[in-house]
């Protein structure tokens, strides 16, 4: 049985980016700075050519959003891609991000 922490919550799903949590803005520009993926997250949703450490980089982001029990903000099935009405939310509450 795992040992229980902060972060344990058994039986409850990740938190989406989209519910509308008044925090997830702040966390979301939190998570982002901690895992140095601006540049990334900036080229993927510009479309940009993707490089390799951009890939690493959302590996880290998607593992401190999970550490901090948020859904995974880059979906790395196929092509990494996020959802638009994530976008929205990243492009309102992350500066730098809407350049």
């Amino acid at each position: 049985m795992p040992r229980e922490s902060s972060n344990y919550r058994p039986g409850e799903p990740l938190r989406s980016w989209s519910s509308g949590e008044p925090i997830a803005p702040v966390d979301a520009e939190l998570i982002i700075l901690a895992s140095k993926s601006l540049s990334s997250l900036r080229k993927l949703i510009r479309e940009d050519q993707l490089l390799d450490e951009d890939l690493i980089a959302f590996g880290r982001l998607n593992s401190n959003c999970v550490l901090r029990w948020y859904e995974p903000i880059v979906s790395l099935v196929g092509e990494p891609q996020i959802e638009p009405e994530v976008i929205v939310l990243l492009k309102a509450s992350v500066p730098g991000l809407d350049i």
